[in-house]
């Protein structure tokens, strides 16, 4: 019986994962440089990095023997999330090298602009998440909202997800701008808001899916302007630390 619910699960972590990516894998071929095998490839390494950072997250759910840390929240999960980012970009950077964002350099044209933007997410997240959410203050919350999501998702998101996108992809489109920080802040988004329950019925929250979606957008454009994912990890961390601790002294 626990065997079978292991199964269901993994199964429907991966049909969620795929759901969530190959809904906007036309529209990453759609903006393609060049329709050529290495940015097919790219988009096959998009593809794989992010299912396979699902399940990571959910890694000590699947084997108890790796859920070390009791907890409500899932400190184990993301550390192996960073883990898993971390042999990716060692894996796989080949493929981004003109856009490799792991770094502390920051682009000096970019800094200040991308600077601004990081402080504007903050505050924007602190008063939206006054106004919407409310709870008790636990000192534990804090520590995990101010330290290991905003490196482990900017690790993926924005360090190798956004430096494929951003090396296969046009650098502007039209109205849409950057296509690959568009395309990855939708995925971010979904990644929230876009689920599957246990009969593998779509659920689909609208406000957290904007709500992430537009937080993803910026940090992605923070990460192109400074050419770093330093600013991006920093605002996010920040957002979620200040945004929580504004729902606990309300």
């Amino acid at each position: 019986m626990r065997n079978l619910f292991k199964q269901n699960f993994i199964t429907k972590i991966l049909a969620e994962a795929l759901l969530q990516v190959l809904i906007l894998i036309p529209f990453a071929i759609l903006f393609l440089k060049d329709k050529t095998k290495v940015n097919f490839q790219r988009l096959l390494i998009f593809v794989l990095c992010y299912v396979v950072y699902q399940l990571c997250l959910v890694f000590p759910k699947i084997n108890s023997t790796f859920d070390f840390i009791t907890s409500s929240w899932n400190w184990d999960g993301k550390v192996y999330g960073i883990i898993f980012g971390i042999l990716s970009y060692f894996t796989f950077n080949k493929y981004f090298i003109e856009n490799d964002f792991f770094t502390f350099r920051q682009n000096k044209d970019g800094f200040k602009k991308a600077k601004i933007g990081a402080i504007l997410v903050v505050l924007i997240s602190t008063v939206i998440w006054f106004l919407l959410g409310n709870q008790k203050f636990d000192l534990e919350t804090l520590a995990f909202q101010i330290s290991v999501p905003g490196i482990d998702e900017e690790i993926m998101f924005r360090g190798i997800l956004l430096g494929l996108l951003s090396t296969a992809l046009k650098d502007n489109f039209s109205i849409f701008g950057n296509p690959s920080v568009l395309i990855t802040a939708v995925l971010f988004g979904f990644m929230h808001a876009l689920t599957l329950d246990k009969g593998f019925s779509i659920d689909f929250d609208a406000v957290y899916f904007i709500q992430t979606g537009f937080a993803g957008y910026i940090w992605g454009w923070i990460t192109i302007k400074s050419r770093s994912i330093l600013l991006a990890i920093l605002s996010h961390n920040f957002s979620n630390f200040f945004g929580t601790l504004s729902t606990m002294i309300k």
